[in-house]
């Protein structure tokens, strides 16, 4: 195929890139507009932790997608701010375990309203039928490429 006969704003990968990208930028720009210090990628550390606290570093790293050295400066971020805190593992000294303060616990129901009103504005004018199936050919995507 001719580079002229592609069209990159009509390519799958594309405009998966550019809703995700807008979706970041507006939940960080939410979280910036009402105080908090934390990015949508430390977001998704803190949620993982809210779910199941005392993971290890690379199990966050694997349920966010994240590579080793990302998922460091994410989580010396968080550390950085007293949201988390890393323990050695009493099973292996080798691997630290990852803990929220009590401060990282206490953003939980803020963060969490943000993020729904940031849903909310990224599906405004969507049918419920047409969001579902979204997610369903997304889901595919991913699985396909897994």
């Amino acid at each position: 195929m001719k580079t002229t006969q592609y069209n990159l704003e009509e390519s799958l990968g594309y405009v998966i890139g550019r809703a995700g990208r807008s979706m970041a930028n507006r939940l960080n720009h939410n979280f910036e507009k009402a105080g908090y210090d934390v990015t949508c990628e430390q977001w998704a550390v803190l949620m993982n932790l809210w779910h199941k606290n005392g993971q290890s570093q690379k199990d966050l790293a694997g349920i966010t997608c994240k590579d080793k050295t990302s998922i460091t400066r994410l989580l010396d971020g968080l550390e950085k701010k007293n949201l988390v805190v890393r323990t050695p593992d009493k099973k292996d000294a080798r691997q630290k375990l990852i803990y929220l303060t009590n401060q990282g616990k206490a953003f939980q129901q803020e963060l969490l309203k943000l993020v729904k009103q940031t849903l909310a504005e990224a599906q405004k004018g969507i049918r419920p039928s047409d969001l579902k199936v979204c997610k369903g050919v997304l889901r595919q995507v991913a699985r396909n490429l897994s």
